[in-house]
This record gives structure tokens, sequence and C-alpha cells, in this order.
């Protein structure tokens, strides 16, 4: 069966720790936000990135064919949710395959995976690995897109506490590797290092 897939990716984040927008930081002289585009692009219709008002002119001029949005501005800066809800609502589809942008290393195989198992699961398919949710690299039904805005509106933001109200699969998933998100400058010279030993 098909389904009506969109991509988010989420590029908001004020990357306080890394220093610079992590956006657009360089792994192999490509930009961070460019790796979950290239991995979500042959499984999507459509991609909506969503960033903040500092960001947008700068990705503009990168990509000036990508649908940018910020946040709808009640809900401005309340975190990743946020950005969930704001791509849900700028373009129809029954499922939101949705990514964070500090993932240089993650892989096509691993939303695949998301979505051969749209089958098995009715609001969303959340990774697990090494018995750690990964709520920002998943899958979202479009009837989520009303829970986060309760959440939203009575401020509460952490992912897991929307999954708790939600019918959930969890997928386990072996590989680290794809799920490496990118904090620290040097974060990502140290994986690198790690993955060629």
């Amino acid at each position: 069966m098909k389904y009506a897939i969109a991509g988010i990716v989420l590029a908001g984040g004020q990357s306080r720790r890394f220093g610079s927008p992590k956006a657009f930081a360089l792994k192999n002289g490509v930009p961070f936000y460019q790796y979950p585009i290239k991995a979500m692009n042959p499984l999507v219709e459509s991609i909506v990135l969503v960033s903040n008002n500092d960001l947008l002119d700068e990705f503009k001029l990168s990509e000036p064919n990508l649908k940018l949005i910020t946040d709808k501005p009640e809900y401005a800066g309340l975190g990743p949710l946020a950005g969930i809800y704001s791509g849900m609502d700028s373009v129809e589809a029954e499922w939101y395959l949705v990514s964070p942008v500090d993932v240089p290393f993650i892989e096509e195989s691993i939303y695949k995976t998301l979505i051969e198992n749209i089958g098995v699961s009715k609001e969303a398919i959340v990774p697990l690995v090494k018995g750690r949710i990964q709520p920002l690299i998943s899958i979202f039904h479009r009837s989520m897109k009303d829970k986060i805005k309760e959440q939203l509106a009575h401020h509460e933001l952490s992912p897991k506490q929307l999954f708790i109200k939600s019918e959930i699969t969890f997928i386990e998933i072996e590989n680290e590797k794809p799920f490496r998100n990118i904090n620290f400058q040097d974060d990502l010279l140290k994986y690198e290092q790690r993955l060629d030993n």
C-alpha cells in the first residue's frame, strides 16, 4: 500500500554547545543539513526544513528550491515538538518522516526501516538503539498533530511525554552509527576516528 510521506528536517536549534550553527558545519565538505535531506529524498514526496529566523536567509541562499519554514509564531522556541508540529502543519501527508539536522552519519536504510514498519503502527514508529529511544529520528502519523498541539499548548515539550499518551511502535536497531548526533566541535573528529578503528 502506498502512503503519502513527507520529510521534516529540524534545523531550528540554537547550537549553543557547538558554538556555530550546526546545520552548516561540514563533514567531508558537505553541510550537515544535507545528509538527512539526501537520505530522505528517495523515500518521501516532499521535504520541509524547519529553521529559525536567524538562519532562514542562509538556507534560502543555499537551497532556493527547498521548502523552508519557521516555527508557527505561537510555538516559536518551544523545541523539537514545535518544529514537528509546524512541519506537519505546512504540508499535507499521511505520515511524516522526522530527522534532526545534526546527524551527518544518517543512512537512507534507517528511514527505510521506519517506513517499512508503517503497517504495524497506528501513530508513530520510533527507533530503539541499544536501549535508548531516538524520538527525533522517527515517523509520525498525521493523527499525532493534534496531540502535539495540545502538548505545546500546555508547555509539555518532551517527546517522551507525547509517547506515553500515544500508540507507539518501537523498532530495535543495532547500528548506533547513523544516530550519532554532533553536539560539540570535536565530536565529529572523535566519532570519525572511532569508526575508522
